[in-house]
């Protein structure tokens, strides 16, 4: 009997794995580390008094489904390494512990690797220092996982002492030619909009502070405006900061005032760096493999039409997407191989 193998089991495999198995087709999930969820499994669920829909609560219930799926086999730490056969009839050779599988009689295959973090670069980023209060957007997402585990406010960021202001640089690893990522990350400003919250939250008399190029405005952050976040005590400041150096008490951060035309300086006690999206290191790889074109920047797209090929792309591999359009992409891609699958079995009518 034929099946669909589906690469990489982050949010855009695991959700296309689930729609694929719920339709009753058999599907081979190979995830190359021990878990499922990718690079979002480590996140922290960002609700207050409120949900702001972060969207975490969907990757969890996502993951369950397909781990406990009769229809997905998930082979775990598994690595491809090969493929063979044609259109309709793929077979993948797999590392697993050092031996070798074949998952074989592929109808579709689905690649979906996601994306790097630039905390994860060893290109390093100026804002950057060792000290211990400036911290990546990762290493405070952790600290958000691990928030329920604490009974008290002050042991929540895992610091020596509460911090009394923070600020956020966004666009960090992304809209930048230096950092070879012109792009835009999509997901910085919605993160770090929900993290101040959860900060302020927890510390009510915290000053947050957001420097920003321009805002993407998506998802949740559409509902949000200016007036609003005023309201909650975050300042946001149009610019991204030249320097930060250290002093006596905490950080200063400088930067250029665009509306006075004036260079400023900001105290902080706390740091934090959105980090971009970038291209897989494993892409050249899989363009070479599956006959996939990178772009400008290292993401996939198809070379040949990919109904024709059987071979498809899902989520963030084709370029940077946040939470809920990587689910989205997830789905719609597997909507397009039961469609295929349709047409192929019905000589030309599709109900999908």
């Amino acid at each position: 009997m034929s099946r669909i193998a589906v690469i990489g089991g982050g949010i855009a495999g695991t959700t296309a794995a689930v729609e694929l198995g719920r339709a009753g087709n058999k599907v081979t999930l190979i995830e190359k580390t021990d878990t499922l969820g990718g690079n979002i499994k480590d996140y922290g669920c960002k609700a207050v008094d409120k949900c702001i829909k972060c969207n975490l609560c969907l990757v969890d219930e996502t993951i369950l489904a397909a781990q406990q799926s009769p229809q997905i086999e998930i082979i775990y730490q598994g690595m491809v390494n090969d493929l063979t056969g044609k259109p309709g009839d793929y077979t993948l050779s797999v590392e697993k512990d050092g031996e070798f599988v074949e998952v074989e009689n592929l109808e579709n295959i689905i690649l979906a690797t996601g994306f790097i973090k630039w905390s994860d670069l060893e290109t390093g980023t100026p804002e950057f220092s060792d000290d211990t209060r400036v911290i990546w957007a990762s290493q405070l997402e952790e600290f958000m996982r691990r928030r329920a585990d604490h009974s008290r406010p002050e042991d929540i960021l895992q610091l020596d002492s509460i911090p009394r202001s923070v600020a956020f640089i966004q666009c960090n690893g992304s809209r930048s030619i230096q950092e070879k990522a012109r792009y835009c990350s999509k997901i910085c400003c919605g993160y770090s909009y929900r993290m101040a919250r959860v900060l302020k939250h927890f510390y009510p008399d915290l000053e947050a502070t957001i420097f920003f190029i321009d805002l993407q405005e998506a998802g949740y952050f559409l509902d949000v405006n200016f007036a609003e976040l005023d309201e909650l005590g975050i300042k946001y400041v149009n610019c991204k900061p030249i320097d930060v150096s250290n002093t006596d008490d905490g950080l200063r951060i400088l930067y250029e005032n665009q509306q006075e035309g004036a260079m400023e300086t900001l105290d902080v006690d706390l740091l934090v760096l959105s980090e971009g999206l970038h291209p897989n290191a494993a892409n050249e790889r899989w363009s070479m493999l599956f006959n996939m074109q990178l772009d400008t920047y290292g993401f996939l797209y198809p070379l040949l039409d990919e109904e024709e090929t059987g071979i498809f792309l899902a989520g963030s591999i084709k370029g940077p997407r946040d939470i809920a359009a990587t689910i989205s992409d997830g789905k719609r891609v597997a909507y397009r191989v039961l469609k295929q699958k349709q047409l192929c079995e019905s000589g030309g009518q599709a109900d999908v």
